[in-house]
């Protein structure tokens, strides 16, 4: 009698505790929000401070997460910050996206020192997102920079901040995004699977896409991921010689609303 009632016992306990995981999962961890922030050594970019956000997935019926957000960002006083695309969502179950005209609405209220600046990711490769996300941004203090360049002068320094188009929707085009551009560089994309043919003299590439896997187990790692398969780049910073890219595990979520042991993340660095 005793061992059937320390049965049940384990039994009532680990559904509770699946419970519990699944209550986190699905309807508090999505709906966190940290700022992480890291150093990385580079004495061209030292001094400067880089906020990066990508995939947003600015759900409909979520102005007030996203205002936060804004606030957040702004807090940090960053230099530049970069937006690394998806910011609607395929529509699944009962969720949807916020149309494009409040989607721009949010992203103009962040402000950064030096400009806003923004390249589209997958889901933005439906339809004629790109142009109406353009028409939307008209006047805007938010530039979009599709497999192109600018040059910044940043704290006395002259920088030139290369946008490149998506990788995973074949969007990319790294001849036009670095021809006129100079070390030193501060690249972003959505993509991270591009890792291997960005150019050795650039400084840093920022990338999203992969929400870090969504669910991501303590000595396991990635289990779900919104593109199904992973690459080899899946979070944080990875060299491939004198490269270096980091991978943020983003915002939002999609296919489901859901994410474990990978909180949605504000990424901002500074450079010494």
């Amino acid at each position: 009698m005793k061992r059937k009632k320390t049965r049940i016992k384990i039994v009532i306990c680990l559904m509770l505790f699946i419970l519990f995981v699944l209550i986190w999962a699905f309807f508090i961890e999505p709906n966190l929000l940290i700022v992480k922030r890291i150093t990385i050594n580079d004495s061209d970019l030292q001094g400067i401070r880089v906020a990066y956000l990508s995939d947003l997935h600015l759900y409909k019926g979520s102005k007030n997460y996203y205002l936060n957000l804004v606030k957040k960002v702004n807090n940090e006083k960053p230099d530049i910050i970069l937006l690394g695309g998806d910011y609607v969502v395929i529509k699944l179950f009962k969720h949807q996206s916020m149309n494009l005209k409040e989607i721009t609405d949010i992203l103009e209220k962040l402000k950064a020192n030096y400009g806003v600046y923004m390249i589209m990711g997958n889901h933005e490769a439906f339809g004629n997102i790109l142009k109406k996300i353009h028409n939307h941004l008209k006047g805007s203090n938010i530039k979009i920079l599709q497999n192109t360049s600018t040059k910044l002068k940043i704290k006395n320094k002259n920088i030139y901040l290369v946008g490149i188009g998506d990788y995973a929707s074949h969007k990319d085009r790294i001849d036009l995004a670095f021809r006129e551009a100079k070390k030193p560089i501060i690249a972003f994309t959505h993509s991270p699977d591009i890792f291997p043919q960005i150019p050795d003299y650039v400084n840093i590439t920022f990338a999203g896409h992969t929400h870090g896997g969504q669910v991501y187990l303590p000595l396991y790692g990635p289990v779900t991921s919104p593109r199904h398969l992973l690459g080899l780049y899946i979070k944080g910073l990875y060299t491939n010689g004198n490269k270096k890219m980091y991978v943020s595990s983003g915002i939002g979520s999609t296919h489901l609303k859901v994410r474990l042991f990978n909180l949605p993340e504000i990424l901002i660095v500074d450079f010494k």
